[in-house]
């Protein structure tokens, strides 16, 4: 008789186990949801109008190859645009328009979940870097079919 009630709690706490493990990972998938599509941008500039970056980020449910394949076409693409390194392996390409130079990078979170990452660093004010940068992330979304927005902080 005990061990038929020892038996009985392992089998109560492995199912509570993986009930409470199939919780966690709804909840995680749920909060993921909210953030795929949502554009997040930084920028910093010195008060002296001296270097400056700016910065954006997005997960979309594309797989990592076909966004990185995307962006490269239309760095290359980009009139005033030149490539300074390219790493597949990475998916990484670096850029330049001569007054400033930029950077990006795809990452796979999972077979069919990416996150773009675009960087640009420039000296002195150059008009909207950070408009510029949204609405080539916008334009990349558009080209995938893929619905993207800034995030509203």
């Amino acid at each position: 008789m005990n061990r038929l009630t020892i038996r009985c709690a392992l089998a109560a706490l492995a199912i509570g186990t993986m009930l409470a493990s199939s919780l966690a990972e709804a909840q995680w998938v749920l909060l993921a949801r909210k953030a795929v599509g949502r554009v997040q941008q930084m920028s910093q500039q010195q008060p002296n109008g001296g270097a400056a970056y700016d910065s954006a980020a997005v997960m979309i449910e594309v797989p990592a190859e076909k966004v990185y394949a995307v962006a490269v076409r239309n760095v290359k693409a980009a009139s005033g645009v030149s490539v300074t390194e390219q790493n597949d392996t990475q998916r990484l390409i670096q850029f330049s328009n001569g007054e400033q130079i930029a950077g990006l990078q795809v990452n796979a979170l999972s077979d069919n979940l990416s996150q773009l990452m675009i960087t640009s660093a420039h000296s002195g004010t150059p008009q909207n870097a950070a408009a510029t940068i949204l609405e080539r992330v916008l334009k990349l979304c558009a080209e995938m079919n893929v619905e993207c927005s800034r995030a509203q902080n």
